[in-house]
């Protein structure tokens, strides 16, 4: 009989020892394998694993793009709400699919660590594509971020190719930096209300709210009107954020855990008042058939008729139809195709109600310090860099304070 193997009955089972915990003999066994020569071959590939420290690969021979596979299941994936959010986990493994592996995959990570000229040539010829410079920049970090973790913890290779690699200059889209720079001007802003305006349309409460406190739009359409609105101190707490994972809509921490609470002006705190008032009007209106939003215990969000006792949390999200049906970020995709095509404004996209905001608070010189804490920013680069304190009105400004000088 073969070394490792027996059989047990009319099945074959493998055996091998591990480690000793505390002096003794630990032992691996598994069965129901129909023949000896199926135990034999089982129990070679789980020693190997075993030997990997479980893993099922040798490091010396695995493909980058397995190991691309690995590193976004194992530490992406597994680390989701722990590090990495699920955006995240989708922006790589699309990145992964479309990008790397079909640039890199066929390579073996032990040898891929000495190409960084390889790297370089795709990052050229990706410019050369006419891809972004946002686009070239964050795939070479995912890739960058993989062979990090490749070196440490994981120590099979010494070196990140990416490393030496240069981006270099790309000439801007003068279009698309128009699109993600673009305030809403006030009498534009008040031309998309006439068309979208307050008790007659279900968007009104998705763009007033950004545009007075400066929200993101999955952190919009998370806002409960009764956990997280303060009418007796003017506030907006920003608890959670709108996430869809795999068709089911869940309610998780904000973008960089930015919980924040944000005081709200009369405008806003006029249009909140008015919709719980609407909304319990329509819950008498609809009786048994209005649906009511639940948090379930996984913080995912299901709705339920009325009339139907259920044993979880009842949430009232910021936007709902008459009927009580949920609205979410993306049922704003609506909202942006009548501004685009109906009144004629291509620019108008819903991160640019929040830029206008932060941009607004700029031009009448509200402390950086203070919009990054509206805008719940990570650092204060963020807030100078992307809600820039150096607008045409403060250019003006600018000149004319000069000329007031000499």
């Amino acid at each position: 009989m073969a070394e490792g193997v027996r059989k047990r009955g009319k099945t074959w089972s493998y055996y091998f020892d591990t480690a000793k915990i505390n002096g003794e003999r630990n032992k691996i066994e598994k069965g129901g394998f129909r023949t000896q020569k199926e135990a034999i071959a089982a129990r070679a590939a789980a020693i190997a694993e075993y030997n990997n420290t479980g893993r099922t690969f040798s490091a010396s021979e695995i493909s980058v793009a397995d190991y691309l596979d690995y590193w976004l299941e194992t530490v992406i994936k597994k680390n989701i709400d722990h590090g990495y959010s699920y955006n995240t986990y989708t922006d790589y493994e699309s990145k992964i699919r479309i990008h790397l592996k079909p640039a890199f995959g066929i390579y073996k990570l032990s040898s891929f660590q000495y190409a960084p000229d390889k790297v370089q040539e795709w990052v050229d010829n990706m410019k050369l594509n006419g891809y972004s410079k946002s686009m070239v920049k964050n795939t070479l970090t995912c890739l960058s971020g993989a062979m990090n973790y490749a070196i440490l913890p994981l120590k099979y290779i010494q070196a990140n190719p990416c490393v030496p690699v240069k981006v270099g200059k790309m000439p801007v889209d003068r279009h698309a930096k128009e699109y993600s720079e673009y305030v809403c001007p006030k009498e534009e802003f008040e031309r998309i209300l006439e068309r979208f305006p307050e008790g007659k349309s279900n968007f009104y409460l998705s763009l007033i709210t950004p545009y007075c406190i400066g929200t993101r739009i999955s952190e919009t359409f998370a806002i409960d009107l009764y956990d997280d609105v303060d009418f007796e101190n003017h506030t907006v707490t920003i608890n959670n954020q709108f996430l869809k994972m795999n068709r089911t809509w869940f309610l998780k921490p904000p973008k960089y855990d930015s919980y924040r609470t944000i005081k709200m002006g009369v405008t806003l705190e006029k249009a909140l008042k008015q919709a719980i008032k609407q909304r319990k009007i329509n819950q008498i209106k609809y009786g048994p058939d209005y649906l009511k939003t639940y948090l379930m215990s996984d913080s995912s969000i299901v709705q339920m008729r009325s009339e139907i006792p259920f044993p979880y949390k009842e949430i009232h999200p910021l936007c709902v139809k008459e009927n009580g049906e949920l609205l979410t970020p993306e049922s704003f995709k609506y909202c942006s195709r009548v501004i685009h095509h109906e009144l004629g404004n291509p620019l108008f996209h819903s991160h640019c109600l929040r830029h206008t905001h932060g941009t607004i608070l700029a031009e009448n010189g509200v402390n950086p310090k203070t919009v990054m804490e509206r805008l719940g920013h990570k650092d204060i680069s963020t807030t100078l860099q992307t809600y820039t304190f150096n607008t045409d009105i403060m250019q003006t400004d600018a000149v004319t304070i000069f000329e007031n000088t000499l």
